[in-house]
């Protein structure tokens, strides 16, 4: 009997404290579930924050391609190599060919330098003036160099279909001054026009010139100032590559 009397109370005992120890558990259980709430709670705002910057990153890309995109052909601190070739206007005398080279150094997008050297030939088809003109340069040359000093300004960058393909361009001026050395001419002459550049591909371009040199010179015993004009086609070759 006292043996069952003490198991009753051993057992009694250990009913007892597993009562206490299971609000305990059940306490923690509600703790660790109060933490993760918290947890959650303070995790929301950064996750929206995130969605929000992933949005206005995206709404930026599509209004940084609905404005001007970056050119593909880049010309700034390059350098470009130029034949050229083409027709020659004189006041004086008949139109003939004409020839030479550029060299261009690009300073930015829209501005350059550019050194160039024109050759020409003068002819005439006749009138007495002229023939009595040749018969005094008779055994003398009669070959033209121009040289000239340009500074160069692409005020329009633009773009077109052209075939099937999107062709880039620009549309540029130039002015400057140099030397004329000819048999009948010996000093300075000043130069503008316009051009067109088109590009095709990194390192190459088509350009189109069109220039007018005015300078002195001398027809028997006349001075006088003429406008010789050069309408040219060339091509260009850009180093170093892209």
């Amino acid at each position: 009997m006292a043996r069952l009397s003490g198991a009753a109370v051993a057992l009694a005992a250990a009913l007892l404290v597993a009562g206490r120890a299971a609000p305990a558990r059940a306490d923690a259980e509600d703790d660790d579930e109060a933490s993760a709430e918290k947890a959650a709670a303070e995790a929301a705002p950064g996750g929206d924050a995130c969605i929000d910057e992933d949005v206005k990153a995206d709404l930026f890309a599509k209004r940084k391609q609905r404005t001007s995109r970056d050119r593909l052909f880049q010309q700034t601190n390059r350098h470009e190599l130029t034949a050229q070739g083409g027709y020659y206007v004189s006041d004086l005398f008949d139109g003939t060919y004409t020839a030479g080279a550029a060299y261009t150094y690009h300073m930015t997008e829209d501005l350059g330098v550019e050194a160039s050297w024109m050759y020409t030939r003068l002819a005439s088809a006749g009138g007495p003036e002229l023939e009595r003109t040749f018969a005094v340069l008779q055994n003398r040359p009669r070959s033209q160099n121009m040289f000239a000093a340009d500074l160069i300004w692409a005020f329009t960058h633009a773009k077109m279909r052209l075939g099937g393909s999107i062709t880039h361009f620009d549309v540029y001026l130039a002015a400057g001054g140099g030397l004329v050395d000819s048999v009948l001419a010996f000093g300075i002459a000043g130069n503008g026009g316009l051009g067109l550049k088109f590009f095709l591909g990194r390192m190459v371009a088509l350009r189109f010139d069109v220039r007018d040199y005015v300078f002195r010179e001398q027809l028997l015993s006349q001075t006088m100032i003429v406008n010789d004009l050069t309408t040219t086609l060339g091509l260009s070759v850009f180093f170093p590559r892209e």
